[in-house]
């Protein structure tokens, strides 16, 4: 995972400031946005259901006053008198009004007791009485007597079966007899009938009731025509739709609604509970809509209520571009609050790395008084800026002193140098190898002397060359393999070495004078058993962890263990330095070793000395691939 670093601690500060306020504010926000959208949309569904209430509390009016004429109509005492001499005769016998004068008289009668009832209250347009032979007495807008055919009224069946109780239905003007629709088939009317039973509770006719559909629903379509995105729609119990009452009643009910045939079987299975709003799709342009309905316990009849979503949330959408609004200036106003505060709190510190820019190389060598180098001219009001100017004032010393200790290891890198050379090219080696030249000149052995020339040669210059960043660890090795053949000479079979060096390793730079110290401290003192001498330099290199070590085995008595375990002793005390010490001046023993991995690689440094099992000494050093020091 890649983390982005901020160039300075003002952009920082800036960032974080911001990123706090802002998902404060945006928390505070949203949670606002969402308790007032709620809101809006709770009072939008309760607008919408009262609406639905209203509805079918109006549409139930008109229908009880209906229903109560009708009522009337068949517990009346005039009416069950007058209609018991009406009914017809036997059959064979001729009646009529011209007749019978009792018969007209029984006739006006009747209806003028309905006219009464319809002008006292205009509960209807038409009241018509119906005998079991299909003679029909109307008042109304028409008033007389005619005789149909009973059987084939729309409603005649479910009436008879309902023996007594209403029967609710929509008809067309064409559907009437004439001249009660007047022939106008596009006129719509709402019939109520029952069956007339006298005082023993026999059926003796049908009541009907008829009601122009534009009355009816005459509080429907004001409510519709004063808001053109609502939509209302009023299907009865059997699924017949009701309103808008202008469609032909033998259209498809599922095809002249709003919403989709999906969303009426929701409705007519109850899966949308009743007076709870639902987002449905308009079926002609697939807008989305609010839907919400209500049932009505008189009269069974469903009010579908339907308006486009735009325009009942107007006033939501209206807060939404205000809200967006004042979000995008508050989080203006933040970041210009942040700017200031990360600002004004970072000045101080500005002022002091100047103050610190300004401090150069000669002034740390000078050692001028540490008041007067990090002194600030106007202190700050915070507290920590000034326990940090405190701080940095009582730390000048110690900067001074540490930039002394840097000099001194300068001096001590190069003094390494000059013991390197000394350690390597002692009398005694030098004694050694022209005595061996000698002998090797009298023994006529000329090639060995030039190869040993050549490695003295070799060995001299790659001592003497100045190395301040290292050496490959190639070169280190073949620095090692001269100087083990100018032992091979003198040992001769005596002595076995073996290199197993992986050449991904070849590249690695390391200390100069490294590895051969660790061969020599092995000839030195390793080899006190009898021959054969063996020893093994092998590499290893661990990319995962960018580390390298190099392990040096020989197969000689082993390190006394006393020796071994103040070395070990040594190497672990390391861990507490607070300083690393100076360097010996008497060789390049383990010691001076492990100082010159811990100047070169720091933490990442390793050194391992054990003794074998099957006898003899390993030593392990290594480091990172990347060296640590500056």
């Amino acid at each position: 995972m890649i983390r982005y670093r901020f160039r300075t601690l003002q952009q920082s500060l800036f960032m974080y400031y911001s990123a706090v306020f802002i998902v404060f504010a945006l928390i505070v926000a949203g949670l606002l946005y969402v308790f007032l959208a709620n809101d809006i949309r709770s009072r939008s569904e309760e607008q919408q259901k009262q609406l639905g209430a209203s509805l079918v509390s109006n549409l139930d009016q008109e229908v009880v006053k209906m229903n109560n004429f009708s009522m009337n109509i068949v517990y009346s005492n005039l009416v069950k008198e007058h209609f018991s001499h009406y009914l017809s005769p036997a059959e064979g016998s001729e009646q009529g009004i011209a007749a019978d004068p009792a018969f007209y008289k029984d006739t006006t009668t009747l209806i003028d007791v309905i006219l009464a009832i319809i002008s006292s209250s205009n509960t209807a347009k038409q009241a018509n009485i119906y005998d079991v032979n299909g003679k029909m007495l109307g008042a109304g807008a028409f008033n007389g007597q005619m005789n149909v055919d009973l059987t084939q009224r729309p409603w005649y069946n479910e009436t008879w079966n309902r023996n007594g109780w209403r029967v609710i239905t929509m008809l067309d003007g064409g559907s009437l007899p004439m001249p009660t629709g007047e022939g106008e088939s596009d006129s719509r009317y709402v019939s109520l009938t029952r069956v007339y039973k006298n005082g023993n509770y026999v059926s003796q006719g049908v009541v009907e009731i008829l009601q122009d559909a534009q009355t009816m629903f005459n509080y429907l379509h004001e409510i519709q025509a004063g808001n053109e995105e609502l939509h209302i729609d009023v299907i009865d119990e059997r699924g017949s739709l009701l309103y808008p009452f202008s469609r032909s009643s033998s259209e498809d009910v599922e095809a002249t609604m709003m919403i989709s045939s999906e969303d009426l079987a929701m409705i007519r299975t109850g899966q949308y509970p009743p007076g709870e709003m639902q987002e449905v799709v308009h079926t002609d342009s697939n807008s989305p809509q609010m839907m919400t309905y209500m049932t009505s316990a008189e009269t069974g009849w469903t009010v579908i209520v339907t308006q486009s979503k735009q325009s009942l949330f107007v006033s939501l959408n209206r807060m939404a571009t205000l809200f967006i609004g004042a979000t995008l200036g508050m989080l203006l106003l933040i970041l210009v609050l942040s700017y200031l505060i990360s600002k004004r709190v970072t000045l101080p510190l500005h002022r002091l790395q100047r103050i610190i820019q300004k401090i150069g190389v000669q002034d740390l060598a000078t050692g001028q008084d540490s008041g007067h180098l990090f002194k600030l001219d106007h202190p700050s009001s915070i507290r920590e800026m000034d326990e940090l100017n405190d701080t940095f004032v009582r730390l000048n010393q110690q900067l001074m002193q540490s930039f002394q200790d840097m000099l001194a290891l300068k001096s001590q890198e190069t003094d390494t140098r000059l013991f390197a050379l000394q350690s390597q090219m002692n009398p005694h080696f030098l004694y050694n190898n022209i005595t061996n030249i000698s002998i090797m000149a009298e023994e006529g052995m000329n090639d060995q002397i030039v190869a040993f020339c050549g490695h003295i040669t070799a060995m001299l210059r790659y001592i003497s060359a100045p190395n301040p960043e290292g050496v490959t660890l190639s070169e280190e090795m073949n620095y090692c393999e001269r100087y083990l053949e100018c032992m091979k000479i003198r040992f001769e079979e005596d002595l076995h070495y073996t290199f197993h060096i992986p050449e991904a390793m070849h590249h690695i730079r390391i200390p100069m004078l490294l590895i051969q110290p660790l061969l020599e401290n092995t000839i030195k003192y390793g080899l006190g058993d009898s021959p054969p001498w063996k020893l093994y330099v092998g590499g290893e290199l661990n990319e995962a962890e960018e580390t390298w070590r190099i392990i040096v085995e020989d197969n000689g008595p082993g390190m006394e263990p006393e020796v071994l375990t103040s070395i070990q002793a040594y190497i672990a005390s390391s861990e507490e330095w607070e300083r690393i010490p100076d360097l010996a001046i008497n060789g390049m023993g383990l010691r001076n070793i492990w100082i010159r991995l811990k100047l070169w690689y720091g933490s990442k440094a390793q050194m391992h000395i054990e003794n074998r099992l099957n006898g003899g000494v390993r030593i392990t050093v290594g480091g990172s691939i990347r060296k640590e020091r500056g």
